[in-house]
């Protein structure tokens, strides 16, 4: 049996139940965890540009999504230590036929960046409200 599928049934078998001694028999029982609550889970991260972030680079993202009326979900990915790679703002530019997005990453002015960054990386959302909805335009990203 390959070791992850073997893993996996051992923590099914321990994770699930608890067994009750008694008689010289087994009595298994299972407990019952909540659903979570809010909403569908997105598997990211929803991150805020913050003002105080220096030492901006312009990052691609990853997808866009228009969202409810006029707002456009942006998704991207940061690496590295938490501090930095921060989002500090989001350029949005927008024509008649085109938006143009610019995620901007950066650190915050305390963090130490310097030397070996550690080879983790998150996925983020940020949310951009436009002008006017997206409608058929086309989105380009400006760190292209």
């Amino acid at each position: 049996m390959p070791a992850g599928a073997a893993l996996a049934l051992l923590l099914l078998m321990t994770g699930c139940g608890s067994v009750h001694p008694g008689n010289g028999s087994s009595d298994v029982s299972s407990t019952n965890l909540p659903m979570p609550t809010g909403g569908a889970p997105t598997g990211l991260n929803h991150a805020v540009p913050d003002p105080s972030v220096v030492d901006l680079r312009k990052t691609r993202f990853d997808r866009v999504t228009a969202g409810t009326g006029t707002d456009l979900v942006v998704q991207y990915t940061a690496g590295g230590k938490a501090d930095c790679a921060k989002l500090g703002r989001v350029d949005v530019a927008e024509t008649a036929d085109a938006v143009t997005v610019t995620v901007q990453l950066g650190r915050l002015p305390t963090a130490q960046c310097g030397g070996e960054q550690p080879m983790i990386a998150a996925s983020f959302e940020t949310t951009v409200t436009l002008k006017s909805p997206l409608g058929g335009r086309q989105v380009r990203d400006g760190a292209a």
